[in-house]
């Protein structure tokens, strides 16, 4: 297989259309990427498309997938009625205004980041990005330090270049689980330990005064508007297990990237610095701030475009469909890909460039300027967080999250990156870097 799937699957749609049928294991998926067909799999007919697509896999039906023994049913997971209810009941969580409250942790931790890099000094800089959202995870989720033995315990719990939760998306990964692996022995230890953290955690705040402000906390206070009932244990652990993980995977990748493109495209790294320079001079971020750092955002935005964490996106076919013209059976997988459709063409002008100018709603000479928002495009040609029901429950979270990180890092940074580009990725949770980043610091002057 192509060491580059989403690049492979995105070459197939150019040359065999927005609707694909390709082989996934004993039968076949089919891959989605018109954004009127995405609407109705994701948002219009969402309850005839069932999450757990690994029913239709190889193995027994009750082996439950990898993701499911981490994650157990948090929002990621689960599916059904069962989901609804929890999302109704977790939504209060994410509020805006208690989001911005998170700002200042996110610029603190960064900057702290920000101390550890050599001027000079060639680093894995997909390896520096992990640690910082890890970090940021971590100090919003539970209110502890990187440094902490909670932060160490995660680190160290899985396996990170290969194992069971970068198997997902291999059609035999049931029976690999099974095999006599130091990855599997690894993996069902970490899960133990990170487990045990987390009731820890969740035992000491029951105990404790209840005003604690980081996530965690908070959860423990939502209550089912109807009945007052609230997250059991099981229920804690699987949404924190949940925001823990899904937090720092997504964030590091996304800022591995937003940096690897920043560092080859200097112009918009240097409208970035001057953007900072106005804005924030020589102090942190603020939340205050964010109106103000429309290019910041944008940069973010735009390296979302191009590589979005979360490529691709799988459902099951609860009953027989037919989009364009094609019959697609009951129980099909069906797999839309957020990295292919946002670089479609049709509605991307100029897809593979990266150009943060399509999402600022100014004219500076560039015909890409502003084209983001430019009327006709469908709304499902950019989908970085999903969309619908199954939306990412803390889209504005991670958002902020990645401006404030860039604008910290890069008010005394910029990124040189090492070598050629990077043409081989990991595909399986999120978009990686195969084998990591390599980049040089060097110090604004």
């Amino acid at each position: 297989m192509t060491a580059h799937v989403p690049r492979f699957l995105t070459g197939l749609r150019e040359e065999y259309g927005p609707i694909m049928r390709i082989p996934f294991g004993n039968q076949y998926a089919f891959v989605v990427s018109d954004p009127d067909v995405v609407q109705d799999v994701i948002i219009a007919s969402s309850r005839r498309f069932d999450k757990d697509a690994q029913k239709v896999g190889p193995g027994p039906d009750d082996w439950g997938s990898t993701l499911e023994r981490v994650l157990g049913k948090g929002l990621v997971t689960s599916a059904g009625d069962y989901h609804r209810k929890q999302r109704r009941l977790i939504q209060p969580v994410f509020h805006r205004q208690r989001i911005a409250g998170y700002g200042e942790s996110f610029a603190k931790v960064a900057s702290e980041a920000v101390d550890k890099f050599s001027d000079g000094k060639q680093l894995d800089f997909q390896e520096a990005m992990y640690e910082l959202a890890l970090g940021m995870v971590t100090r919003t989720l539970f209110d502890v330090s990187l440094d902490s033995n909670v932060a160490s315990t995660i680190r160290t719990a899985f396996p990170r270049k290969g194992g069971p939760l970068r198997w997902e998306m291999s059609p035999i990964w049931k029976f690999l689980l099974y095999l006599p692996l130091p990855a599997n022995r690894q993996f069902k230890r970490g899960l133990s330990n990170v487990d045990a953290i987390l009731y820890e955690m969740i035992e000491e705040r029951r105990r404790g005064s209840g005003d604690g402000e980081d996530l965690l906390s908070v959860l423990l206070t939502v209550q089912d508007a109807d009945t007052g009932e609230k997250l059991d244990d099981k229920e804690l652990r699987d949404e924190a297990m949940t925001l823990l993980m899904a937090g720092h995977e997504t964030s590091s990748g996304a800022l591995t990237w937003a940096y690897y493109l920043l560092g080859t495209n200097p112009e918009a790294r240097e409208r970035l610095h001057a953007e900072l320079d106005e804005v924030l001079g020589d102090r942190l971020p603020e939340v205050s701030d964010l109106p103000r750092l429309k290019w910041t955002d944008a940069v973010f935005t735009e390296a979302l475009r191009l590589y979005p964490p979360a490529w691709i996106l799988v459902r099951r076919a609860v009953t027989e469909f037919t989009a364009h013209g094609y019959r697609i059976p009951k129980n099909s997988v069906i797999m839309v890909s957020p990295y292919i459709v946002h670089r479609d063409p049709q509605w991307w002008p100029e897809a593979e460039r990266f150009a943060p100018q399509r999402w600022v709603d100014s004219d500076d000479g560039d015909p890409l300027s502003g084209h983001a928002t430019a009327p006709g495009r469908p709304k499902m040609s950019y989908l970085p967080y999903g969309a619908g029901p199954r939306q990412c429950i803390g889209n504005s979270f991670a958002q902020m999250e990645g401006v404030m990180a860039l604008a910290t890092l890069s008010r005394k940074w910029e990124f040189e990156p090492v070598g050629p580009p990077p043409t081989r990725v990991t595909s399986d949770i999120t978009l990686q870097p195969r084998g990591g980043l390599q980049m040089i610091p060097r110090r604004r002057r």
